[in-house]
């Protein structure tokens, strides 16, 4: 067994390099000798937005397009590989910022002092080629309230034309027809394999009441099912696979990695071009635009780009000496999901240990027939409920979203929740007596908030262009926000201690690590063990983001003050000049932001060649 893991480890790294060598085509940058002094339009950001961008727009010959990027290409060697998802944010395509929590909001606070990793990705593909790979695009009802809130033409009925185009479904498993898209170029699949510890949990659901088996993409998204993916033959689907590489031989498409955007450059009420540093220069460069400036460099990015230039609140840049050029709440009415874990000890081979996962049958499944647990990211399982605060609101709409991880403890960790990760590493090897939890069999189900009250903001540290921005993210700043994870947790809990898993759970170690986070929390404190006190206060010292941040650039009507663009992603009040990415969102979706985010890149992408349409 010993020689199997040896050879196990040096094998999967030699995977994930002849991965890379699929590519068949070297694909080069645009040297900074042969830029020109103009575009007709200008992407900023070569993320889950900005390649489709430039791919739609570029297929335009009459077009002349220039993306630049301030990260590298996508080229870790890891990046291709689905389970290796966790490592990703270690490396140098991760923006790395950290959200601020504020005074009283204990989320996070067990190792980072109230800091919380805010993962976004930073290369070709940006947060899709970073991700866990999950295709969710929400309820219907999310687009409709989009609708009613001033965003007009993006109701569910408008946006589902979009997530069709983007999407070619090759998966085996069945899908609700008329939902999903067969020739596009982001590449859909369904897991087709999961443990016998999510087939269980699966089983508790059914016991539940809870619709399984289903497509949650498609006529109804309540219930528990098998998680659909964005990969391709075992192959992580980035946009930058799906959309830029197909694209980058057209000779009016121009891409610049390691560009990195200081300003956009407004005359006269206009965009009329961006300033950015080359890569490996401090010498500022300018490129002009003769149509218009696209940014698409994130929730965060695209909000700090903005006040750099002057765009944002008069006061954040009057603090900063920024002359102001518009007057809006750029950074503000920023969103994001909040999750928390609760894990579990199974007793029997249920689930994957680190060492199935590394092992040579692992390998051969994963290299003759692109299946087992590499060609997944752990989240294999995803749930979508009501609690009783949606049904008392009549809302039509889940509150909770839960993934299930079953790919041992240390990995479910790393991915979702990294920073409580080692206080539950040291609580197992203390109540586990010293067993190591690496090559146990677990399993940890994840609630999720999904419509959270609290809204934070991001602002600026200073008018550096390197230096990442002030995020502020305000989690639980709404107490509703606290009552509806604690509803979530309480039925993971139900599911839990349901019939169909009581031979997969370990009588001594079940939810043992849990609970060491419940005593823990409320042991100094005059709060029982076993009251909702206890439970809120554990959930929310073991809660983290769900690195799905939207809003500080949302798109609403003209009569919104809240509003940064109109309902054609405009900024208000600048010519030439349009957001593109989740910044945009007005309010959150009901599930994971990275398909919201590309249908939203496909349909500016109409609405630009709409406008342009007989002026090429």
């Amino acid at each position: 067994m010993r020689s199997i893991l040896i050879w196990s480890i040096v094998l999967i790294p030699v995977i994930a390099i002849c991965l890379r060598s699929f590519r068949t085509q070297t694909y080069q940058d645009v040297k900074v000798e042969d830029l020109n002094e103009e575009y007709d339009f200008i992407i900023v950001g070569a993320g889950s937005a900005g390649c489709v961008l430039a791919a739609r727009l570029s297929e335009n010959a009459d077009f002349n397009v220039l993306l630049l990027e301030s990260g590298g290409h996508d080229d870790h060697p890891d990046g291709q590989l689905p389970i290796a998802a966790s490592k990703l944010p270690l490396t140098k395509h991760n923006w790395r910022y950290m959200g601020d929590s504020e005074p009283g909001a204990r989320i996070g606070k067990l190792k980072y002092a109230g800091q919380t990793h805010w993962i976004a990705g930073r290369s070709l593909g940006g947060s899709s080629a970073l991700n866990w790979m999950m295709y969710t695009r929400g309820n219907r009802d999310d687009y409709n309230a989009w609708q009613s809130s001033g965003a007009a033409g993006w109701s569910y009925d408008h946006v589902l034309p979009y997530f069709k185009k983007a999407e070619s479904y090759i998966g085996s498993t069945a899908v609700d027809a008329g939902y999903h898209g067969n020739d596009g170029p982001l590449a859909v699949t369904t897991v087709t394999y999961v443990p016998p510890a999510m087939e269980a949990l699966l089983a508790a659901a059914a016991d539940a009441g809870h619709t399984t088996h289903h497509d949650y993409n498609g006529a109804s998204q309540f219930g528990f099912t098998k998680t659909q993916y964005t990969i391709k033959n075992g192959r992580r689907w980035s946009t930058a696979e799906a959309y830029l590489r197909p694209a980058w031989h057209r000779p009016n498409l121009h891409v610049m990695t390691g560009a990195h955007v200081s300003r956009i450059l407004v005359e006269n009420g206009s965009a009329v071009g961006v300033e950015f540093y080359p890569p490996l220069s401090l010498q500022l460069r300018t490129v002009k635009a003769t149509r218009e400036v696209l940014v698409s460099s994130g929730t965060v990015g695209s909000a700090k780009i903005f006040m750099l230039s002057g765009i944002g609140p008069r006061d954040e840049l009057a603090r900063h000496n920024i002359p102001i050029v518009a007057d809006l709440p750029v950074g503000q009415n920023l969103q994001d999901h909040v999750i928390t874990g609760i894990p579990v000890v199974l007793s029997g081979p249920y689930g994957y240990s680190r060492r199935d996962i590394m092992s040579l049958r692992s390998i051969l499944s994963y290299l003759v027939w692109h299946s087992g647990p590499l060609v997944t990211s752990t989240l294999d399982l995803t749930g979508f409920v009501r609690t009783k605060h949606a049904i008392a609101a009549n809302s039509t709409q889940p509150d909770v979203q839960y993934y299930v991880a079953c790919n041992g403890i240390d990995d479910d960790l790393s991915t979702v929740m990294a920073n409580v990760r080692m206080e539950y590493m040291k609580m197992a090897a203390h109540t586990l007596g010293g067993r190591n939890l690496k090559d146990m069999h677990t399993c940890s189900i994840f609630p999720n908030i999904l419509h959270p009250e609290s809204r934070g903001q991001v602002l600026l540290k200073s008018t550096d262009p390197f230096e990442l921005p002030l995020i502020k993210p305000k989690y639980y700043s709404s107490p509703q926000d606290r009552e509806v994870l604690l509803e979530g947790v309480k039925m993971a809990l139900e599911l839990l201690r349901g019939d169909a898993m009581s031979e997969m759970v370990n009588s001594s170690d079940y939810l043992v690590l849990y609970d060491s986070i419940r005593r823990r929390a409320c042991a100094s404190l005059d709060i029982r063990y076993d009251s909702d006190d206890c439970t809120r206060l554990a959930t929310e010292e073991a809660s983290s983001t769900g690195w799905h941040y939207v809003g500080t650039c949302k798109m609403g009507a003209a009569s919104d003050p809240t509003a940064v663009v109109d309902e054609t992603l405009r900024v208000r009040g600048i010519h030439g000049l349009r957001v593109v990415d989740a910044s945009v969102m007005p309010l959150l979706v009901s599930g994971n932001t990275n398909a919201p985010t590309i249908m939203i890149a496909e349909k500016a992408a109409d609405l630009i060649k709409e406008d342009w349409s007989g002026n090429s």
